[in-house]
């Protein structure tokens, strides 16, 4: 369905670069990717951007990322990565703590929490020490200049919300987001 509705915008004028297409898992995008060029060819297909979620929000950083005090040139941290910044933050070499820690601070940056925001929702006093380690883990990450898997999804949500100038580039370069 998606790959037919970029035919059909392509075909009614669009320029393939004000397109987004953006599905949940990387082979689903590579699949689209190849249905999309078997479709309209391989010079409309190369200029649309066919991504994940997590693929768009490095886009959007790489690109943006300065307003909001990350270098273009950050780091991405695989899950193993966090779970050993995680257990130096705590101070602990527990790897099912630091695991929990890790699915804490994951549902928090979730819902759109920070360390404040974790602390303040925190029930018990397990989730009090995990929202203090996420408080040292950000601090971590800033001086890393680092970013997890779920930054990836956050931080570009964050960066339009509150930055107009790139707020308006983005809605300028694609003109259609189908998901």
């Amino acid at each position: 369905v998606i790959v037919h509705k970029i035919a059909r915008l392509l075909h009614a004028g669009l320029e393939p670069k004000q397109i987004a297409a953006i599905t949940f898992t990387n082979k689903a995008a590579q699949e689209m990717r190849e249905r999309t060029k078997a479709l309209v060819g391989p010079r409309a297909a190369r200029d649309l951007a066919v991504s994940t979620f997590h693929s768009l929000g490095v886009r959007l950083l790489r690109s943006d990322g300065a307003r909001i005090g990350l270098k273009e040139n950050f780091s991405i941290l695989d899950s193993d990565d966090v779970l050993g910044v995680l257990r130096d933050c705590g101070g602990n070499t527990d790897n099912a703590l630091a695991r929990r820690w890790q699915w804490a601070i994951s549902l928090w940056k979730n819902q759109g929490l920070d360390s404040d925001g974790a602390e303040a929702a925190a029930t018990n006093d397990g989730e009090r020490v995990a929202a203090r380690v996420m408080r040292v883990y950000g601090q971590r990450l800033a001086a890393f200049q680092a970013v997890d898997f779920d930054d990836l999804i956050g931080l570009p949500l964050a960066l339009l919300q509150r930055d107009d100038e790139a707020r308006a580039k983005w809605q300028a370069q694609f003109q259609h987001v189908l998901v």
